[in-house]
């Protein structure tokens, strides 16, 4: 057999051998969870982080949006809080949003679909409120939940302080006049939702970073939280609105970075799958250059 053909069938093989393995990795990864613990400290949302306000539960940077999040639930619903910056690509006048998409579990449709609608609650200083809600039934623009018939769940405060936005948001798990999609009837009985976050600007439709459904999991927790760090702390004078509040005894909090997943979204179009290839034909590469030296060597030596 000549050296060309032996070369051709080794490079079949090694595709094949390629194939197999990287079909073996397709499935989409385990997604990161994120986890709201029960509350022991009490939350006024008004838009401002008092001192100890969110100790008791994790910071987390999430890279790909550039927010800083936190959630916990305090037995009635959840309170959540999400921290942006302005910038001169993705938010940088009155238009500008922040917030988070949320989906049944096993969804995976990033801004949902007619038959799995997925629940938007963005924050923006273009809205009276200075926030909304609305259904998204895929790449179209979402209708507010109120054109759709329904109320808002979700009650928010932002605040923006020397291009620092702040938001702070319960949301009942018990629902009045909610979308028959809205999936927090099932995370309030332990079942986790998908959640994605975004910022960007309603000005410039397709502007904006932002997470798919396919990278962060919520799940509620009845454990309390026992990190220690210090939490990222917002100050600006305002007019708090009514405060939603639990009562225990305060703890520390901790700075969570993300994990693998979390790190690789910063990328876009990067992720596992792309690195076994990149991986993989690097590796078939090196091996046939290997094979091609070595029979080139060989012939060198049966000519002498």
């Amino acid at each position: 057999m000549s050296q060309k053909r032996r070369l051709i069938l080794l490079a079949a093989l090694l595709s094949g051998l390629l194939a197999v393995s990287l079909g073996a990795a397709q499935p989409v990864s385990a997604l990161t969870t994120i986890t709201a613990y029960k509350a022991q400290t009490p939350v006024s949302i008004d838009g401002v982080v008092s001192q100890g306000e969110w100790s008791d539960t994790p910071l987390i940077a999430e890279s790909t949006s550039g927010m800083n999040v936190a959630f916990k639930q305090n037995g009635t619903g959840l309170l959540f809080l999400l921290e942006w910056q302005q910038s001169s690509s993705y938010c940088y006048d009155k238009w500008c949003f922040g917030g988070i998409e949320i989906a049944n579990s096993s969804n995976y449709g990033e801004m949902g679909s007619a038959s799995t609608p997925t629940i938007m609650i963005l924050l923006s200083t273009a809205f009276q409120s200075g926030y909304d809600e609305f259904i998204s039934t895929g790449d179209t623009t979402p209708a507010s939940v109120e054109q759709s018939g329904y109320a808002t769940q979700s009650v928010c405060s932002l605040v923006v302080s020397n291009g620092t936005y702040t938001g702070e948001c319960y949301r009942p798990f018990h629902l009045t006049n909610a979308s028959a999609n809205d999936p927090f009837t099932a995370f309030a009985s332990g079942t986790p939702l998908e959640i994605a976050f975004a910022v960007g600007e309603f000005s410039s439709p397709g502007q904006h970073l932002a997470t798919d459904m396919a990278t962060y999991s919520l799940i509620l927790s009845n454990q309390t939280y026992s990190g220690a760090s210090s939490t990222t702390t917002t100050t600006q004078s305002s007019n708090p609105t009514t405060g939603v509040t639990t009562t225990s005894q305060p703890s520390n909090t901790n700075t969570q970075s993300g994990s693998g997943s979390d790190l690789l979204a910063g990328f876009p179009g990067l992720n596992l799958v792309t690195l076994y290839i990149f991986a993989g034909v690097a590796l078939a590469i090196g091996i046939l250059l290997g094979i091609g030296v070595a029979l080139r060597a060989r012939k060198l030596v049966v000519r002498k």
